[in-house]
């Protein structure tokens, strides 16, 4: 496939062969991650803010990658949102004697985890820009070595068609009682329920949400289910004085370059 319409032709081909009861979303990132050659992929929006949400994860290894990035702030899809390039990541990668390789630099504390716990894989992380802004990250995972056969302008074809879909879609970003916006819901409930227990800033709460996701290998999802349900409670260091009529502290605004006002 060297050229746009037999890109195109394919997804349709392939599309028209997933299950009309998923969501479009997944329906969409199945068949690219099959055109791709990759072994299972995941669809998130606005990587980086506190509106993240994956859309869809075709595999729970798709799932766990995009729950470790999320949880660490870190890993090949943050940079491709942040950067509007794609990233690639080789976890668990091995040298010619069969030792593992330095720890990638960029992102230290992903490649271990996600190394442990994912296994050997390599990672193409692609922006999704349909426009000159970058609306999300399309995340695909391949078998070690299979790279060399990965095309990366079919890749970014494929992320960028599928985001106008998307934003074509009514119901693509429609807030729902289930699936992936409820999720975030109740992480931004559950932050603010650890900003009234603590009287922290909004971004610390999330923080130590991420923090005990972390430790406990869990989702931040399952983390803050666990606070909305109080089996996880904040509480207040032992002799600190808070005034329950004051409002909690937020966030200070940032300029345009992302700096705080001094």
């Amino acid at each position: 496939m060297n050229d746009k319409a037999s890109v195109l032709a394919e997804l349709a081909r392939v599309l028209s062969e997933q299950a009309p009861g998923l969501s479009l979303a997944h329906r969409l990132c199945l068949s690219a991650t099959a055109v791709l050659g990759a072994e299972g992929g995941a669809i998130t929006l606005a990587y980086t803010s506190e509106d993240r949400v994956t859309l869809c994860a075709t595999d729970s290894r798709a799932e766990r990658l995009e729950d470790l990035q999320d949880v660490l702030g870190q890993g090949p899809g943050p940079t491709a949102y942040l950067t509007g390039r794609q990233t690639r990541a080789a976890l668990g990668a091995t040298g010619a004697a069969g030792s593992v390789t330095a720890v990638d630099e960029r992102w230290p504390e992903f490649d271990r985890v996600a190394a442990t716990t994912l296994g050997r894989m390599e990672v193409h992380a692609i922006p999704m820009r349909p426009q000159a802004t970058v609306l999300g990250v399309f995340t695909c995972h391949l078998e070690p070595g299979a790279t060399a056969a990965f095309d990366e302008s079919v890749a970014q074809f494929l992320a960028d068609a599928v985001a106008v879909a998307l934003l074509q879609d009514p119901g693509a970003f429609l807030t729902s009682s289930s699936g992936p916006w409820s999720s975030r819901a109740r992480i931004h409930q559950a932050t603010g329920m650890v900003v009234a227990q603590l009287r922290v800033l909004p971004s610390d709460a999330l923080a130590l949400l991420r923090a005990h996701a972390f430790a406990d290998d869990v989702s931040l999802d399952e983390v803050a289910a666990s606070v909305i349900h109080r089996t996880l409670v904040f509480r207040p260091p032992t002799g600190a004085a808070t005034d329950p009529a004051s409002p909690p502290p937020s966030d200070p605004p940032t300029d345009p370059t992302g700096s705080a006002p001094s």
